[in-house]
């Protein structure tokens, strides 16, 4: 099945908005085994959304558009995808009353111009906004099938997971199945190169996709015509990759890593420290965005400043004038007085340069350390990130994850 996305708005082509409405489709679309082949974004201008419009209709069976259907005089999408099936507007009063109730259940009038998301062309079929009031635009014609939904993220999801998906699957043949295996401390070369030759596991596709955030995950799929044979085959492929790089594997699915920590940290009645420098706070923001994350986190110490280091986690001011605050002996002192001063069983630090400025030949810009203390000790480990400032605190905050895994499930 070939599906094609267009995207329509001047604020993404002017770089005011980040198109994560593409991202968010193709994310869900791939998790259910549908896979787009084109996306574009097309300005708010007639001429460039009927050109956009006409290709994606003779080159695909399914044609999604997002964005321009408010009640604004840029929303144009209604008028243009009307003109371009040579259809035309009319008022629904059904619409115009629906929209009206939307906004009466939150207790407000509707905005001018809201009558105009009620002209509706005359041959499609509206698809309800249970998150907004704009409605969405629903074609099916010659096999083929168009869909436009609102750009606004809430309620294109809505819309995409009640009323797409279920099209989609409609017109889906035979069966899909994936497994998606979440791996932790190795890259994806090494990993590429433990499970060896992808034909090997012919049938199935074997897919790596690597994040700064979430190590990589390693995704098997299949489709077939047989749900029991997709099942077995995929399941056998699974424990091929297990006896290969079982080691490095967290979790499968949606769980992330932080909830697997948390877990461990449960199971072995274990409270948690945590002492940031240049994360300033992004291990414990993943840590704390798990619910029931207070069951193991204890406390939290952002200690940017040297002066921080020493009076919050007492760390001996000589440490910081021999060794400076990027060093193996200061993160080592940071993990054991973040552990000693919150009373835990086990501390996590993290300490280092994530530029643009502040590196030196010695102690370049992307160099890290990061340090555990429990009740085995204080192990400490350096290591040197490349990229911008954002990707090192990001790289810096998912390695003192990784080791605080490591060092819990081997305990």
């Amino acid at each position: 099945m070939k599906i094609e996305l267009i995207t329509i708005g001047d604020e993404i082509l002017l770089g005011h908005t980040l198109d994560t409405n593409s991202n968010w489709i193709a994310s869900r679309l791939s998790e259910c085994g549908f896979h787009l082949r084109w996306i574009s974004v097309v300005a708010d201008n007639v001429s460039d959304m009927r050109h956009q419009l006409r290709r994606a209709w003779n080159r695909a069976d399914v044609v999604l558009v997002t964005g321009g259907l408010g009640p604004t005089h840029d929303d144009i999408t209604r008028p243009v995808i009307a003109d371009f099936f040579k259809d035309e507007l009319i008022a629904r009063a059904d619409l115009a009353e629906w929209i009206h109730d939307r906004f009466a259940q939150r207790g407000l009038k509707p905005p001018p111009g809201y009558e105009l998301m009620s002209e509706f062309p005359s041959r499609a079929v509206p698809i309800l906004n249970e998150h907004g009031c704009a409605p969405g635009i629903h074609y099916s014609l010659d096999d083929r099938e168009l869909i436009a939904m609102p750009g606004v993220p809430t309620e294109m999801h809505g819309m995409l997971i009640e009323t797409v998906l279920p099209l989609l699957e409609s017109r889906r043949e035979g069966h899909y199945r994936f497994t998606v295996l979440k791996t932790a401390g190795a890259g994806e070369s090494f990993l590429s190169e433990k499970i060896g030759d992808p034909n090997a596991l012919e049938p199935v596709h074997l897919a790596y996709l690597p994040s700064i955030d979430h190590g990589v995950t390693v995704r098997l799929s299949l489709s077939g015509s047989d749900l029991q044979e997709v099942d077995n085959t995929l399941k056998k492929a699974e424990e091929s990759i297990r006896d290969r790089i079982g080691e490095f594997i967290y979790a499968t699915g949606s769980t992330i890593l932080e909830e697997v920590i948390l877990n461990l940290l449960v199971e072995k009645k274990m409270r948690l420290a945590l002492a940031e420098s240049c994360t300033g706070g992004l291990v414990t923001s993943r840590i704390v965005s798990v619910p029931g994350s207070s069951e193991a986190l204890e406390r939290a110490f952002v200690t940017y400043s040297n002066k921080s280091k020493i009076e919050v986690l007492g760390i001996d001011e000589e440490i910081l004038i021999d060794n400076g605050a990027v060093s193996s002996e200061t993160a080592v002192a940071m993990a054991e007085g973040a552990r000693q001063r919150a009373d835990v069983d086990i501390a996590v630090s993290v300490t280092g340069i994530a530029g643009p400025t502040g590196g030196t030949d010695e102690k370049p810009v992307g160099l890290v350390y990061i340090a555990i203390a429990d009740k085995r000790g204080t192990s400490v480990n350096r290591f040197r990130f490349g990229g911008g400032r954002d990707a090192n605190r990001r790289r810096a905050a998912h390695t003192a994850l990784v080791m605080l895994w490591q060092r819990l499930k081997d305990d």
